[in-house]
């Protein structure tokens, strides 16, 4: 299941969830006085937000719509909440980060840098969790599906990819380190549908309100009981575990062969092969 998003507004959403994608993938190999600067920005952007949280009033309402690889767009869920909350929501996000990127910065860049892999998972790991936030608080549109980890592939794939060697062969280490990626990532998307979709909890994550799909290539139509097995099998587990993770592979590459062909930009933090990135020892 994928959420959908109006077409005037997918280049900006575009835009603006590979931007943030960019900026949290290469945040480790930045030079510290420029990880510095993205601290302090991150953490004033916080206290921003949370004067808009203040001034906000009444409520919001947005309603949440996906679509099923085979089927029509569903709303699927209508999230309700005070004006206020998503700008907490964002307070809490930006703070959380631009106090770790400043009292454990060097420490944390240190730590990530010379492991990718597990860099770009916990990109979209975090990337899911405030997006499930951000629609449980009724978040603007652009905003909720720009923090999507379908958008991140090909980011991850420029971002794994230049972490191999000038002198590495980039083919298998490089298609393994995505395969691993796309597992990961995917199967938490997974794990996070089945509990939204058995406790209820809303979001696009919750697919029980999907009782009927019609598929559009046969004209047959499928029904499910709300919140069962069957339905989280086949809307879920199969979709996160065998079709996103083939798209992501496919965009991964993409992202890596577009970075190939960037020049590169000097660096300040050294990159070992990416066939032994997330073995390294910490030596801090």
């Amino acid at each position: 299941m994928i959420p959908s998003a109006p077409v005037a507004m997918l280049p900006l959403t575009i835009a603006l969830a590979w931007a943030l994608a960019a900026l949290m993938h290469w945040w480790p190999r930045l030079p510290a006085t420029w990880r510095l600067r993205l601290s302090v920005a991150t953490s004033a952007a916080g206290i921003g937000f949370l004067v808009a949280a203040v001034k906000a009033e009444g409520l919001r309402e947005s309603g949440l719509t996906s679509v099923v690889l085979v089927g029509p767009t569903t709303l699927t869920a209508t999230a309700s909440a005070s004006a206020s909350l998503y700008y907490y929501v964002l307070t809490a996000v930006c703070l959380l980060l631009g106090f770790s990127g400043l009292a454990f910065g060097e420490r944390l860049a240190r730590w990530l840098a010379p492991r990718p892999l597990t860099s770009s998972v916990a990109v979209a790991w975090l990337v899911t969790v405030v997006r499930f936030l951000l629609e449980k608080s009724a978040a603007p549109a652009v905003l909720v599906q720009a923090t999507g980890v379908t958008w991140l592939a090909p980011v991850a794939g420029a971002y794994l990819a230049t972490s191999v060697t000038p002198t590495q062969p980039a083919g298998k280490p490089l298609l393994r380190a995505l395969l691993a990626y796309a597992f990961l990532v995917r199967g938490f998307v997974a794990l996070f549908g089945l509990v939204a979709t058995r406790f209820g909890l809303g979001s696009h994550y919750d697919i029980s309100a999907l009782t009927f799909v019609p598929v559009a290539l046969t004209g047959d139509a499928y029904t499910f009981g709300p919140g069962t097995w069957r339905q989280i099998l086949w809307l879920t587990l199969v979709p996160q575990l065998l079709v996103w993770p083939a798209f992501t592979v496919v965009a991964g590459v993409a992202g890596a062969a577009l970075a190939r062909l960037l020049p590169a930009s000097p660096r300040t933090t050294p990159r070992p092969p990416l066939g032994r990135t997330d073995s390294a020892p910490d030596r801090d």
